[in-house]
């Protein structure tokens, strides 16, 4: 007997078709979940059907997917090997969502070694306008009421989100607002060559962070050098992890690396000898 593998919305749906495909009972069948459905983000994107595999036991696994007829699953999986391969870049020079928008372009203007040809008004007025119709497309599908205030210069697109209950937005220490600004750089980019870093805040969140992190590095790094000891912050994103790094850059008396391996890596802080 055959081993199945189906996709379909959730659990229950995938197991039934694979019952009847091979015309099983549950009493006879071997099933083993692979994936659990996701309502994915905002649960607008990133949405993800259930896997699992239906069996008789001591079967052979065939590869028989069914799928719920839409494209969502693939998006879901080429997005999340757009972001893995990001997140991967290392600090303090890393180019990742939600880091620092001047010194990431910087840093991406080094790192190809080139001068970057000098930016379109028009395509960034382009671009910003792609930006806040794939944003008012979110908000509609997700019944907010949220105003978009737009500022343009040389090296970004901003957009200040401003409403009620817009908390959701955040998500815990900036992760869905990091999401949200990902993808809509995708949205914003796609039909041009250069970049044009759009940057998401909501009522001004990413500064206050930033200061928060920044006062944060600064008295653990005081702790430092008195009691000569490191101090091993808790895992941060890769974002976050550079904002330590560039508050204490300038300290002669202690140094910051990164260390472990996603989604656990952290900043760790030790006096230098």
């Amino acid at each position: 007997m055959k081993t199945v593998r189906i996709t379909a919305k959730t659990v229950d749906e995938a197991v039934e078709e694979g019952l009847k495909k091979l015309g099983l009972s549950r009493a006879e069948a071997v099933i083993r979940v692979i994936e659990q459905p996701s309502s994915g983000l905002f649960g607008l994107f990133n949405k993800k059907d259930a896997v699992v595999e239906v069996g008789a036991a001591g079967s052979e696994t065939e590869d028989v997917t069914e799928t719920a007829g839409d494209m969502t699953s693939a998006v879901a999986g080429a997005a999340d090997g757009e972001e893995e391969t990001v997140s991967a870049a290392e600090e303090p020079g890393e180019n990742v969502m939600g880091g620092d928008t001047e010194e990431v372009l910087t840093a991406k203007k080094e790192k190809r070694g080139r001068e970057e040809t000098p930016f379109s008004a028009e395509e960034q007025e382009e671009a910003a306008e792609e930006a806040k119709r794939f944003l008012t497309g979110v908000f509609k599908g997700m019944k907010m009421d949220v105003q978009l205030e737009k500022m343009v210069s040389e090296e970004r697109i901003l957009f200040n989100l401003h409403g009620e209950g817009l908390g959701i937005l955040i998500g815990k220490h900036g992760q869905t607002l990091d999401a949200l600004q990902y993808l809509t750089n995708l949205a914003a980019n796609k039909n041009f060559r250069h970049h044009y870093f759009v940057l998401l805040d909501v009522e001004d969140y990413r500064q206050r962070r930033r200061q928060t992190l920044e006062s944060l590095a600064h008295r653990l790094a005081d702790k430092v050098k008195r009691t000569g000891e490191e101090i091993r912050l808790e895992p941060m994103s890769a974002g976050a992890r550079r904002m330590i790094h560039l508050a204490l850059q300038n300290d002669g008396a202690v140094s910051t690396e990164s260390d472990g391996e996603a989604p656990y890596r952290c900043v760790v802080i030790r006096a230098k000898q």
